[in-house]
């Protein structure tokens, strides 16, 4: 399926084998805003989206600078959709199942849906993929602001309610730690899984008063308008609780290592000072690449990306 102005009829005559001066793989603000800059330089340009942004999930971004009220993560990527669709930008909704660069130094792409790309420049702002506690409703739980992911997005809005972290790794104690700039009633649930901390981390937590529950978890609530309460297989009880879960995450670099592209330790793809990859022409942008996951990065990066693309095939 593909929308845009275009109109499905030119995107397949391009797919059939007129290469694209960049095609985008993934419909995120990254991604998008990277094919608006693009077709702003009056650079033929398509975006390859599987659906599967992460934004998507934010319940409420307030701080996201110049929506005083906040934006839905939904309605953020609708707008950038439009903003796309009058700059006659066509969006094919699929997932990218391969990439590989020819010998002539173009990229060919495979989609999902049996069809295929070749492009000059490919832009990957392919994401990433959150590991989530094993509740049966996690994601619909973030949509609605019961678990959340991000304490830099939305610490600022616990306003000193308590705070429930998920994990058993260092990360959870770091962002544990980090909450504290939030509340004062910070803890940690492992959800039944070992610590994997040393005794002097254990020994630091207890000092600044971050308590560590071990016991499993026996049910989990909603509770008012974005609290939870937990229920421990040892009967303890969190009562309204915000939940956040730190459970690490899965980067979707799959396509960076099938160009051969060497991954960070982490899984991410690393990038030089204009987002470009190890493989001339291939550029990265957003929460696939090393850095902060923030839509304003990831917005920054894809604006990065297109002017280095733009220049690359004017030959500066």
């Amino acid at each position: 399926m593909e929308s845009g102005t275009t109109g499905a009829g030119s995107a397949r005559q391009d797919m059939s084998g007129t290469p694209f001066d960049c095609v985008v793989v993934g419909g995120g603000p990254g991604g998008m805003t990277a094919a608006i800059y693009l077709a702003r330089m009056n650079r033929k340009t398509l975006v390859v989206d599987g659906g599967a942004s992460r934004a998507s999930l934010i319940p409420r971004s307030y701080n996201h600078p110049g929506f005083p009220g906040g934006i839905r993560g939904e309605a953020l990527l609708a707008r950038m959709r439009e903003q796309l669709a009058l700059l006659r930008v066509s969006v094919v909704e699929a997932a990218a199942s391969g990439l590989e660069k020819t010998r002539d130094g173009f990229f060919r792409a495979r989609l999902d849906n049996g069809s295929g790309l070749v492009a000059q420049s490919i832009i990957l702002a392919t994401g990433l993929k959150d590991n989530l506690p094993p509740f049966a409703d996690a994601e619909d739980m973030i949509a609605g602001g019961y678990l959340r992911i991000c304490p830099i997005c939305d610490g600022f809005e616990i306003a000193g309610r308590p705070v429930c972290v998920i994990g058993n790794s260092l990360r959870a104690v770091a962002e544990a730690r980090f909450l504290q700039t939030f509340s004062d009633a910070v803890c940690i649930a492992t959800l039944g899984e070992r610590p994997e901390w040393d005794g002097d981390t254990e020994a630091s937590l207890s000092e600044v008063r971050i308590d560590v529950i071990t016991a499993s978890l026996s049910s989990v609530e909603r509770a008012g308008e974005s609290e939870t309460s937990l229920t421990f297989s040892d009967g303890r009880r969190l009562e309204e609780v915000v939940l956040y879960s730190a459970l690490g995450v899965r980067p979707r670099s799959r396509l960076a290592a099938g160009l051969g592209i060497v991954l960070e330790e982490d899984g991410r793809i690393g990038t030089g000072a204009h987002q470009e990859t190890a493989v001339d022409g291939c550029f990265a942008v957003g929460d696939v690449v090393t850095g902060l996951n923030q839509l304003g990065v990831a917005m920054a990066q894809g604006e990065i990306a297109a002017v280095a693309i733009h220049n690359r095939l004017r030959g500066v």
